[in-house]
């Protein structure tokens, strides 16, 4: 390992690091969706015999923050190093226990092009049946079912949002009829809506007013739209 250490960390920048911060919320991500079923490992190539600085479910593997890299994960950086692809494709390994796992790694590369971590998902195949449905049917901590349209574009992405609040607005007993178009201008500046490039004019077609209007109301009440 000595050799190998010498061989493979990097020095990191200040904003390599923060690039590896942010795969954190990755490792997150993936341990809320796939639950006990699944391991995801953040790997930091600043020091190999420590190279572990994120992990969700590291019981598959018996590891934890701080665990050294894997003989597998050396072997992707050496082909990502030569080949210049950074991901390692489907391999099968063993957990901890035994079973089969799908297993997946990513390279991650800082601002000058360099790798400077890794992103390892391993699925553990051999989970047994009720435990997945106890993971699939189990409630979010909102249990409220979240209406999130998968726009196919920006234009169904705008029609679709506007639409949803007008109809809002629209059965809001407590909004003054001459107060309606302003409040849905207003909750649509909330939602984000007008950080989408060319939004404004969209808008404004899907609504029958001019862009004046919304720009109107924009500036009165949201001092930078």
């Amino acid at each position: 390992m000595t050799s190998q250490k010498m061989e493979h960390s990097v020095t990191l920048t200040p904003i390599d690091r923060q690039i590896l911060e942010g795969y954190k919320g990755i490792v997150q991500a993936v341990g809320l969706v796939f639950g006990s079923s699944c391991e995801a490992v953040l790997h930091s190539l600043e020091d190999l015999s420590h190279s572990v600085i994120c992990i969700h479910n590291g019981a598959k593997t018996g590891r934890q923050l701080g665990s050294p890299v894997t003989d597998k994960a050396l072997t992707v950086l050496r082909d990502c190093e030569r080949t210049g692809r950074d991901n390692s494709g489907l391999y099968l390994t063993t957990s901890a226990q035994g079973h089969k796992m799908r297993s997946s790694t990513t390279v991650i590369r800082g601002t000058a092009g360099q790798p400077i971590g890794m992103l390892c998902i391993n699925f553990d195949v051999s989970t047994p049946l009720h435990e997945w449905a106890e993971i699939l049917l189990s409630e979010p901590a909102s249990a409220e079912l979240d209406s999130e349209h998968f726009a196919l574009d920006i234009d169904d992405l705008l029609l679709n949002q506007v639409k949803k609040i007008q109809a809002e607005v629209a059965s809001d007993p407590h909004i003054p009829p001459r107060q309606k178009t302003k409040e849905i201008i207003l909750r649509l500046h909330e939602a984000g809506v007008f950080k989408l490039r060319r939004s404004v004019p969209r808008v404004a077609e899907i609504l029958q007013i001019s862009r004046d209007v919304i720009y109107l109301h924009l500036r009165s009440h949201c001092p930078h739209p």
